[in-house]
């Protein structure tokens, strides 16, 4: 491999980590024309921040390759995480009790591969309500 092609893939891994982390890794793949796993789209509901989050949920259809059955599904549970930060929780609150690790468990389970949004919606407002329910410790 020459400098160059390896610069050009830890650019790669950079920018693709970058996206990671803010909450738009959905949208880079997708503008690259990168699959997105379905795991991935609880990226922006784990990493983003409210201003993000909120976007989503006003415009949920922007004209991108991924179906738009996904992105109504990331709205619907967008206004649900942020509903539930008005008066519940903190936004990194939940991130980091219930999204980060929803997310972590979907990157790592093979059969969320063929899931549907409606499978995917299910998972995320059952988590959220046992993070509601869950005694105080």
């Amino acid at each position: 491999m020459h400098d160059s092609e390896q610069d050009t893939g830890s650019g790669t891994i950079a920018v693709e980590s970058e996206a990671f982390l803010s909450g738009s890794l959905v949208e880079y793949w997708d503008d690259n024309g990168i699959a997105v796993p379905v795991w991935a789209w609880m990226n922006l509901l784990a990493h983003g921040t409210a201003r993000q989050i909120g976007e989503c949920v006003l415009r949920p259809d922007a004209p991108r390759r991924v179906g738009r059955s996904w992105r109504g599904a990331r709205s619907y549970l967008a206004f649900e995480v942020l509903d539930l930060t008005d008066v519940d929780f903190t936004l990194a609150e939940l991130q980091s009790s219930v999204l980060i690790p929803l997310e972590l468990e979907m990157a790592a389970r093979p059969d969320v591969a063929g899931w549907t949004p409606r499978q995917w919606v299910d998972l995320v407002e059952g988590a959220l309500r046992n993070e509601l329910w869950a005694p105080e410790q």
